[in-house]
């Protein structure tokens, strides 16, 4: 860290992260006391390059006013969102005002100045990422490239959130499918969480599965995935109940076909896999992980496919491999048809979507002896 910086750039993908340590920081850079004379805040959340630019210029021209009475003057530039490149690309004039914003920092602050400007997605390539860090203290929260460390980390925040909320995990798979459900951004992991302990706090704060249902599923896209989980289980009566719910909801007929075919194309990808030994499920039942192959094949069947499966959630992994272990390799095949002709029948017929798609989950999750009856 550099000696009594006075330009910080706290940057990165996480905007809850980022907003965090921004406040804590202006925090102890500014007491209570001296903020109404001594703080001024301009934000960085705009709708265009216009705005970006007049946010640029009133950062500048504060930077270069002295504070009242000579006194520290700190100026938070907060939540910028044109440092990166798709919306500096697009404009000249905001261009040149990063460009005269980097130039002071490179050529250093009035005495008695503060800069902390906080910042989704920077272009590290730009002057302004290289300026500020040979010139400014740099703090970023950057997520790992590698699909593993990524997991590792957001399960590590997770944990620590529901530590300090005195959240207990019932089991493993209560933290897992809890982060498969919210995704990895710690605003709706923090979001979540505190409806969670809302909701167990009267029961002692110990989160079983149930309770991940009951609360973190509410949300619609959550339901979606539940129907392509029992349909991927082959649980027959669970997946017409909830697409019976989902369309009672006005969700989009032809949205969860999607979703499920998508569902397919993977399952389908994962058993090859399988039966290639390009990917192993390793662990006992209360961890485990997949271990993928880096063999010249794989590495070239990988980078064919349009999603990369090594990129999913490890536990999602798992649980995936659970579903395509329901079917054989001929069975997935056939349901990704079945999918197809009922999708298209669903465009081009005047028969009720529930109706069809009642027949489909039929055939595709039933017993053999119910897919002959229905053949």
């Amino acid at each position: 860290m550099k000696n009594n910086p006075s330009i910080y750039l706290i940057a990165g993908d996480d905007d809850f992260l980022i907003d965090q340590r921004g406040k804590q920081l202006v925090e102890e850079l500014c007491p209570p006391e001296e903020r109404a004379l001594g703080l001024e805040i301009i934000e960085g959340s705009v709708a265009d390059s216009d705005e970006a630019v007049r946010a640029l210029s009133q950062c500048r021209e504060a930077v270069l006013t002295v504070g009242f009475f000579g006194g520290r003057k700190v100026v938070w530039l907060r939540n910028a969102i044109f440092f990166g490149e798709l919306m500096s690309a697009k404009s000249d004039a905001l261009k040149t005002g990063i460009d005269h914003l980097t130039a002071l920092i490179k050529d250093g602050l009035p005495e008695g100045q503060v800069l902390v400007i906080t910042a989704l997605k920077v272009d590290g390539r730009t002057s302004f990422y290289k300026t500020c860090k040979s010139h400014a203290e740099l703090i970023e929260f950057k997520a790992s490239a590698k699909p593993k460390e990524q997991a590792q980390s957001v399960r590590a925040r997770a944990q620590q959130v529901w530590q300090e909320l005195g959240l207990t995990p019932a089991t493993p798979e209560v933290m897992e499918q809890f982060l498969l459900r919210t995704g990895a951004e710690t605003r709706q992991i923090m979001m979540e969480s505190q409806k969670l302990a809302s909701y167990v706090g009267r029961d002692g704060k110990r989160v079983t599965l149930e309770d991940i249902r009951a609360v973190v599923s509410s949300a619609r896209e959550s339901i979606a995935w539940d129907l392509q989980d029992q349909l991927g289980h082959r649980q027959l009566g669970a997946a017409i109940q909830t697409m019976r719910q989902l369309l009672f909801q006005k969700e989009s007929s032809i949205g969860l076909m999607v979703g499920m075919e998508s569902r397919f194309r993977e399952l389908v990808i994962l058993k090859e896999c399988l039966r290639r030994k390009w990917l192993r499920i390793e662990g006992g039942s209360w961890k485990q992980e997949p271990v993928w192959s880096t063999d010249a094949e794989a590495e070239a069947a990988f980078a064919a496919v349009a999603k990369d499966p090594r990129k999913m959630h490890p536990y999602r992994v798992v649980k995936m491999v659970e579903q395509a272990q329901k079917y054989t390799l001929a069975e997935l095949i056939k349901a990704q048809r079945e999918l197809a002709r009922t999708h298209e029948q669903m465009v081009s017929s005047s028969i009720p979507h529930e109706l069809q798609m009642e027949l489909m989950i039929i055939r595709i999750a039933g017993s053999p002896e119910a897919l002959k009856k229905a053949s």
